[in-house]
């Protein structure tokens, strides 16, 4: 049993599990008659099942946080909307298998029940998310989007009384996560290049899929590579002798670069900066003198490519439109929408199905904005709600701020900026993502791994 937890708190465990996680998703062709593809749902099977396991025989469900994430990324059914997911039985008898784990964990190793620094903005959310059930006409499909917010606040509490965080394991979690987000936009990219094969390289390497990624749409993979992206730099400063990290650095750049998201582009730029500043001014001369080296490298390579950057310059400037309305991809349309939603429920909003309901048949709901989606679905309660989980967050983070904490906020900070025009905060994935970071923070023993030595962040 020693040997088998030497494993799972490894990296060679972790790689495994995304590198799965990234092999089930890859199926992603329906299998009639099942609404999803039988591979797909074999991976999840077996994630469930391993993760089933490992709750049951380790009292730290540390090693559980990579399987929990694995669940949120590897879905590959792209046309999913509320009518589906309220008539489709996989969703459910996978999720209702999932919970004899946790269940067997509590019966098994009696948890005291703690409750972290997050739980009264999560609790807040969660009523926000369920009050418009309360006087709004019933509709089975408001069900399972509803009690997201309830999920959000177990998943919380159950990790923050069981887990022994460990910040170096959470960042080698964010990296490979990074590394499992920049996969599947490459795998977009190929598959756009594939529906083009007459026309030439550059445009077939920005033609995209012409599809979403099933768990997420092309924005979706850019703000969560933008969220995970700092993760290099930790270990950048944890191995300054090492060029590895400034090699795999290049990979999330060139996705998202490839991706032509233009909002990606904004909240990624922030996190690649932001990330850069904090090497410049925290880092010693081995960190700089290689990622001088190294993008120094990638600026030659992308100076002979210097075709490909016009042609992308091009799509994102045609992208603008003629309007206002056209340069946001239809946004401004949708926040009117959702303004208009506001007006009439102005306490406690019209509910997750009030966009679906204006636009019958969308693919689920978003009204791109994480600011008009808490108006629009809960009212000004949701809005309050929204506030008070960022204050609980920005005021946690900035508690006695370390190297690891600066790093968090510069892909939190990036990613809630994409948040203004896309629904970032209030995506399933995001959500969940967050109380994870949260329950192993706030339970780790050790806050830092870094010490401030001449103004210098050095390992210890």
């Amino acid at each position: 049993m020693k040997s088998l937890e030497r494993f799972l708190n490894s990296g060679w465990y972790i790689m495994l599990v995304f590198g799965f996680t990234f092999l089930s998703w890859t199926f992603y062709q329906d299998s009639p008659p099942h609404e999803f593809n039988v591979y797909n749902m074999a991976g999840v099977f077996f994630l469930i099942l391993v993760f089933g396991v490992v709750i049951a025989l380790y009292q730290n469900t540390l090693y559980t946080i990579p399987l929990l994430m694995s669940f949120l990324f590897v879905i590959s059914k792209t046309d999913m909307t509320f009518e589906t997911v309220a008539q489709m039985g996989f969703p459910y008898i996978a999720f209702f298998i999932f919970l004899l784990g946790p269940v067997i964990h509590i019966i098994r190793f009696r948890p005291k029940p703690k409750f972290g620094r997050l739980m009264i903005g999560l609790v807040l959310i969660a009523v926000a998310y369920l009050v418009p059930l309360t006087y709004l006409p019933f509709d089975v499909r408001a069900i399972p989007v509803s009690i997201m917010g309830v999920l959000y606040v177990l998943v919380y509490l159950f990790l923050s009384s069981t887990t022994k965080g460990n910040l170096d394991y959470l960042f080698k979690i964010m990296i490979f996560a990074n590394l499992l987000f920049t996969a599947q936009v490459f795998v977009y990219v190929y598959r756009g290049m594939q529906l083009f094969p007459d026309q030439d390289l550059y445009r077939r390497l920005l033609q995209g899929w012409n599809r979403n990624l099933g768990w997420a749409n092309i924005n979706d993979m850019c703000f969560y590579i933008a969220l995970t992206f700092p993760a290099y730099v930790y270990f950048i400063f944890k191995k300054p002798q090492s060029w590895l990290y400034w090699a795999l650095m290049l990979l999330p750049v060139t996705a998202v670069i490839l991706s032509t998201s233009r909002g990606g582009a904004i909240s990624f730029s922030i996190a690649f900066l932001g990330s850069l500043f904090l090497i410049a001014v925290r880092g010693r001369k081995p960190q700089l003198l290689r990622g001088l080296v190294v993008f120094g490298v990638a600026a030659v390579f992308f100076a002979l490519n210097y075709g490909m950057f016009e042609l992308w310059w091009e799509i994102y400037f045609d992208s603008f439109g003629d309007d206002l309305n056209a340069f946001s991809s239809g946004r401004i349309a949708i926040y009117k929408l959702g303004l208009d939603v506001f007006r009439e429920y102005p306490l406690f909003g019209g509910g997750w199905l009030s966009l679906q309901l204006l636009r019958p048949g969308a693919r689920l709901f978003a009204y791109h904005s994480s600011v008009i989606q808490a108006l629009a679905a809960m009212g000004l309660f949701g809005l309050v709600a929204l506030l008070v989980h960022y204050f609980q967050v920005f005021s946690y983070m900035f508690e006695k701020v370390s190297l690891e904490k600066s790093l968090f906020l510069i892909g939190y900070v990036a990613s809630q900026v994409h948040g203004l025009i896309d629904n970032v905060q209030f995506d399933l994935p995001y959500s969940v993502l967050i109380v994870i970071f949260f329950a192993v923070w706030e339970t780790a023993e050790r806050k830092t791994s870094f010490e401030l030595s001449s103004r210098c962040y050095l390992a210890c």
